[in-house]
């Protein structure tokens, strides 16, 4: 088998996907994914999921078991394990998350809430990038859509006050493992077997997401931490060791990013989320409108271009572009990792080639 587009036979086989995985590639003539990386630039690709109740599994450029940064896709993950803890009564959607850890915040930013911080409703802004930056509402919280990873690691933080425990080992405990993502990681670590990010001409880019995910690695390594039993205290803590800026979107175990995972392991997760939808509705029913076609649930956008809701998130970071779908109705389901900055195109149009479909999620940033 040479480099052109193919689906990994012997990869279907160990996850025991049937043969009508196979059908697919053969049904879309037209899905040539090298012409595509070769137009876009970007040097590979994996998807998996099914089409229409059907598995899927492609790959081009690269090795289909190979590991990618979720980037954003984690938000969506965590998102699942905070609706079990609301699900378990130990943490209200309602209730202020000041008032379940000392998070040292002022103003407006006292009263958001967890279902502010996974809707995007904050006020919050997306990151700070200066140690020492207080941080404080933007908008009162519930007034209007604003994408925030800073919220996530306050909701982060109190999870964690919550549970007891670490969060990598918490996310590990009641979802990795449940749900058998046994290629998958909160917490980077050289040994992991990684696709490289590259830049927009499919160079290799030095400071792609492992670059930094290196630096905080070897941050907690000199501070004699590991990543999947350490807190977020003690990572502010080994950071100011190192003289470095404790500043949230550089640490990790991250939720609001640092997952590192396979299609495969992802595609379970999408897996459960498209049975939530017919288990948990109100989960899942749109919060906050962003405009008339996309809206924003816990944990995941809303689209609303078809007859009936679809569920998307998408992963950014510096070499990696990726997109997740869900779509009850259909019985679609796809994770697509790219490992280039020009990524998005190619997601986008081996979507369209898949489903035959073109939603606002595309469309709207």
């Amino acid at each position: 088998m040479n480099r052109r587009t193919f689906v990994s036979l012997s990869a279907l086989a160990a996850a025991g996907l049937p043969a009508s995985a196979r059908e697919t590639s053969k049904s879309s003539p037209e899905l040539d994914l090298d012409l595509a990386r070769e137009v876009t630039k970007v040097p590979a690709i994996v998807v998996a999921g099914a089409v229409d109740g059907k598995p899927l599994q492609l790959a081009s450029g690269i090795a289909v078991d190979m590991s990618f940064p979720a980037a954003s896709l984690t938000k969506p993950v965590f998102a699942l394990a905070v609706r079990d803890l609301v699900k378990d009564g130990k943490l209200d959607w309602d209730k202020p998350l000041q008032d379940y850890a000392p998070l040292g915040l002022t103003g407006d930013a006292q009263r958001i809430t967890a279902a502010h911080v996974l809707t995007h409703s904050s006020g919050l802004p997306n990151w700070r990038f200066q140690a020492g930056q207080p941080l404080a509402a933007e908008l009162a919280p519930g007034s209007r859509w604003q994408y925030s990873g800073e919220g996530i690691v306050l909701l982060q933080r109190v999870v964690e006050t919550i549970a007891g425990v670490p969060i990598a080992r918490f996310m590990k405990d009641r979802v990795l493992t449940p749900l058998a993502m046994t290629s998958s990681t909160f917490a980077w670590t050289p040994e992991l077997r990684a696709a490289a990010g590259h830049d927009r001409n499919a160079q290799p880019l030095e400071r792609a997401l492992a670059y930094y995910e290196r630096k905080n690695f070897e941050i907690l390594e000199k501070a004699g931490l590991r990543g999947e039993s350490v807190t977020y205290d003690e990572i502010v803590a080994a950071y100011v060791k190192a003289n470095a800026p404790a500043i949230p979107i550089a640490m990790s175990p991250n939720m609001a990013g640092s997952l590192q995972t396979t299609a495969a392991d992802y595609a379970k997760f999408l897996a459960r989320i498209n049975a939530d939808v017919a288990a948990r509705p109100d989960d899942f029913r749109p919060r906050v409108d962003v405009n008339r076609r996309i809206a924003w649930t816990l944990g995941w956008g809303v689209d609303r271009s078809f007859r009936a809701p679809s569920y998307f998130h998408w992963g950014d970071g510096p070499g990696f572009k990726n997109f997740a779908w869900v779509q009850p109705d259909r019985k679609t389901r796809l994770v697509l990792f790219t490992n280039g900055d020009r990524g998005a195109a190619l997601y986008a149009w081996v979507f369209r080639q898949l489903t035959g479909e073109d939603p606002a999620a595309f469309y709207w940033t």
